[in-house]
């Protein structure tokens, strides 16, 4: 399978292909209407709508197929990591599909359940490579808004 070359062709498919599987998911859910509108937005003065979440997502798939690969080049170790990290990539995608239904603290709760579940598949990560870990600092960052948007109201911290 291309995905598990650990050549340039296999770094390559793994950075396109869930970049490819994601683009059509989620313009799928954007088609059918599932996913159009993103909570994680509604406490900020400004509505940007879900599409801005679908970009950001479509673009951080590219560093979980790279995750993948690298983490997939060191043998046994090295793919039950990549696997974690497909389980990311799933979660993502199932995500778009339940976030819309959650209440705002249902939500906050699945987001910081997100980031716990992110930093697990990094700390197995980092065991192999610190540099394979790094590949996910993009998505963090991401998580770590989402997080940060549903906690500061009870920080007391208001959007005006």
């Amino acid at each position: 399978m291309w995905l598990n070359r650990t050549d340039w062709r296999g770094a390559v498919a793994g950075a396109t292909l869930p970049l490819i599987v994601a683009a059509l998911a989620y313009g799928l859910m954007f088609a059918t209407g599932i996913g159009h509108d993103s909570p994680a937005f509604a406490k900020l003065p400004f509505d940007p709508s879900g599409r801005i979440s679908v970009v950001i997502w479509v673009v951080l798939f590219s560093f979980y197929g790279i995750t993948r690969w690298f983490a997939w080049r060191h043998g046994d170790s090295g793919r039950r990591a990549a696997h974690l990290v497909e389980a990311l990539m799933a979660w993502a995608l199932l995500y778009t599909l339940i976030a819309g239904a959650l209440s705002p603290f249902w939500l906050d709760v699945v987001n910081i359940g997100s980031l716990l579940f992110g930093i697990f598949v990094a700390s197995q990560l980092v065991r192999i490579s610190r540099f394979i870990a790094a590949w996910l600092v993009p998505t963090f960052l991401w998580k770590v808004l989402a997080v940060g948007l549903g906690l500061a109201p009870m920080l007391g911290l208001v959007w005006r």
